[in-house]
């Protein structure tokens, strides 16, 4: 993901050891699927790390926004993208140029879809504008389903418009409540936090934040972050250089546990 034409800089995780528990497979499958460290056999994806650990089931997702331009989703379907994270906007007033053209596309080619905001939030009067202004955005596109996975996009910006970012863990957790809460009365509950394996060890490190934060970035061919005091199902964004027919560039991919969607009707 980026901030407003600002790549964000992620530090590849710390050295943790990775908890994930999946189970090896011997099956051989799909070949149009199996690419790079993904194997499809059965219906199901695995994801064989570096060290050869294998992560198992797990789903392939990508995120995206304005920064990929149009994209054709039905290529992108094609090619075995199991999900999509869709960028509604950044902050509160801000649609992400792309998100109606995306969400179209997701939902013509019945891909799997969840949302997520880019915060700027630096108070929790910020952070309730921003989850009210995403409501909002779920009202004017038909997003009835409460299941819905929606993230929290948490990172270290720089300075937006003389607002200044928040530098502790104390602040994040009082900005990421207020968000929660709003969207929880509204009846959401599959709410996560977003942010990069880094920013858990320095100004978001607390035990609530650890314990809501469920898409990691940690880029590199091994899972290093163990998701102490989560419970939930498990994210992991492992490159922002990924390639995915019907897309210009480079894309984020993910590796996810399928539970996150177990919710959605739309199956591939």
């Amino acid at each position: 993901m980026v901030s407003r034409d600002r790549l964000r800089t992620l530090i590849a995780g710390i050295a943790l050891t990775a908890v994930v528990v999946f189970v090896p497979s011997a099956c051989s499958g799909d070949t149009t699927r199996n690419s790079g460290p993904w194997s499809y056999a059965h219906g199901e994806y695995s994801f064989t790390q570096s060290d050869g650990k294998v992560l198992q089931p797990v789903i392939k997702v990508i995120d995206v926004s304005e920064h990929q331009k149009s994209i054709d989703w039905q290529k992108v379907k094609q090619s075995g993208v199991d999900a999509a994270i869709l960028r509604v906007g950044y902050g509160y007033g801000n649609e992400d140029k792309y998100f109606k053209e995306n969400l179209a596309g997701a939902r013509v080619n019945r891909i799997r879809y969840g949302l997520y905001l880019y915060s700027y939030a630096y108070d929790t009067e910020f952070a309730r504008e921003e989850a009210n202004y995403l409501l909002k955005e779920l009202k004017k596109y038909s997003i009835t389903d409460t299941d819905v996975p929606i993230f929290y996009d948490l990172e270290h910006t720089e300075t937006w418009d003389g607002h200044k970012m928040p530098t502790d863990a104390a602040a994040y957790e009082k900005i990421a409540k207020a968000f929660f809460e709003v969207l929880e009365n509204a009846g959401y509950t599959n709410v996560g936090i977003y942010t990069y394996a880094n920013n858990m060890t320095s100004r978001m490190n607390s035990t609530w934040l650890r314990a809501h934060t469920s898409w990691i970035a940690s880029y590199g061919d091994v899972l290093s972050y163990n998701f102490k005091d989560y419970s939930g199902p498990r994210a992991w964004q492992y490159t922002s250089t990924g390639r995915v027919n019907g897309i210009t560039g480079n894309v984020d991919i993910s590796v996810f546990e399928p539970t996150f969607f177990t919710g959605s009707t739309i199956t591939r």
